[in-house]
């Protein structure tokens, strides 16, 4: 990221650009304010000559920074471990020359009676909010002493008052001493709870990162784990089964039917635990590449969904159902991976081959709308019950009348093809009636580039 476009105080990121652009709205504001005191309201005692002089400079340093920031080291790239610090200074710069440009814009147009001594307060908060604690009470140290220097010397006759208003307010003993104090309480009072609130904040974000970091931990725990455990069981499990066949194959036909027919359960039994195991070593997969980069190529996929339908076709043909494909009527090429995209396509249409009883269908289209590749895939299966659809594509959640219908099944599948879906830069969604079935819509941008996954 280009350092010309943050800037780090405690665990903030900000820009010095949202700055500058703050100051040159202040030159505009001050400009107007100048012109309609002279203009509109035919205030003649301030001094005009040297308030616009003072909005000219203050145009002019607004450039200069701009100019700095976009010329220095403020505007590269930068690995320096001090360049939030020099940014910092930067900042403490312009904040401290606006306060002097500020207090002279003030002298010259009815000092401590100028109800635009508030603006004061817009600097001390900000420097509240942008620079540390101890930063922030010596900026108000420094607006303090320079607007009530101004008020005592005008006070005292020492420098003249260019006053706005009829009375001589500005020479009277109590006055100025009142509006000392209430200008120094009040700047003191607006870093208070401005630092207070900037500090809590703070601490809430720094234990949000270090919660954050503890997650994504925890996260790469439980992958490793799961891929550990499903490469454990992969392997003893496909031997159960080669074992098992190979002996009914060879003394099958010695075994008592009660015993055979137990023991030939036990390759369908293995068969469905390889699935949710090759389930959940997807799952895994999914999650250790989640951060990397993944290869992508130039995909057409109107093939890509034939082949995972094709794949299908020998389990729906055991069922009785009728599967159909509609491909594009032209090619639809993506940017993506192939493997990864097979995956989702026949996540899709076997989870509707699973949960639709035999005799009935399962439809597969794909279609281009606008610059996107849709995908639907559309069963007369059991459908999803209302009270189950927020949690549909949870990682390991499975619907009440789906266990109910099949007991295999890991509760992965839609969570794994939602993140293909997502890491293509597409979206996945549903519709669906209990009872009569559901169609899954898959959008996939059609210029899709090459992406991280994750991102």
């Amino acid at each position: 990221m280009k350092n010309d476009s943050i800037i780090k105080s405690g665990t903030f990121l900000w820009s010095p650009r949202w700055f500058l652009l703050i100051r040159l709205f202040g030159v505009v504001a001050v400009a107007w304010a100048i012109f309609m005191s002279y203009s509109i309201f035919d205030i003649q005692t301030p001094h005009y000559f040297a308030l616009w002089i003072l909005s000219a400079l203050l145009l002019m340093t607004n450039i200069l920074y701009f100019t700095y920031c976009r010329a220095s080291y403020l505007s590269e790239d930068s690995k320096d471990p001090n360049i939030f610090r020099r940014l910092q200074i930067f900042t403490i710069f312009q904040i401290n020359s606006d306060l002097i440009i500020l207090t002279f814009l003030l002298h010259y147009s009815g000092g401590a009676t100028n109800p635009f001594i508030l603006y004061y307060f817009f600097h001390v908060i900000l420097s509240s909010i942008l620079l540390s604690k101890t930063t922030a009470y010596m900026e108000a140290c420094c607006a303090t002493l320079m607007f009530n220097t101004m008020a005592i010397l005008e006070g005292l006759g020492i420098v003249p008052h260019y006053t706005i208003f009829s009375t001589e307010v500005h020479s009277n003993v109590t006055f100025i001493l009142g509006i000392c104090f209430a200008f120094t309480s009040a700047i003191f009072l607006a870093v208070y709870m401005a630092t207070s609130v900037v500090e809590r904040l703070r601490q809430h974000e720094r234990e949000l990162e270090v919660a954050l970091e503890e997650k994504a931990r925890l996260e790469e725990e439980k992958a490793r784990f799961l891929d550990i455990v499903v490469h454990d069981l992969k392997g003893p499990l496909a031997s159960i089964e080669t074992m098992v066949t190979s002996s009914l194959a060879v003394y099958g036909n010695e075994i008592p039917p009660k015993v055979k027919n137990i023991i030939e359960r036990i390759p369908a039994r293995t068969q469905s635990l390889l699935r949710f195991i090759k389930e959940l070593l997807d799952f895994s997969q999914m999650q250790n590449t989640k951060h990397q980069h993944m290869v992508f190529e130039t995909v057409n996929f109107n093939e890509v969904v034939a082949v995972s339908v094709d794949m299908q076709l020998n389990t729906a043909s055991n069922k009785n159902i009728d599967i159909s494909l509609i491909p594009a009527s032209h090619p639809l090429t993506i940017s993506g991976n192939m493997t990864l995209l097979e995956h989702m396509v026949t996540n899709l249409v076997s989870n509707a081959i699973q949960y639709t009883p035999e005799n009935g269908s399962v439809s597969i289209t794909v279609s281009s709308e606008k610059d996107d590749i849709v995908l639907r895939v559309a069963d007369t299966g059991i459908g999803i019950p209302e009270k189950d659809i927020p949690n549909i594509f949870n990682d390991f959640f499975r619907a009440v009348n789906s266990r109910k219908f099949s007991s295999s099944g890991s509760g992965l599948g839609l969570s794994i093809t939602r993140e293909i879906a997502e890491n293509h830069g597409g979206s996945i969604s549903f519709t669906t009636q209990e009872g009569e079935g559901t169609v899954f819509t898959v959008r996939l941008p059609s210029d899709t580039c090459t992406i991280n996954a994750g991102e």
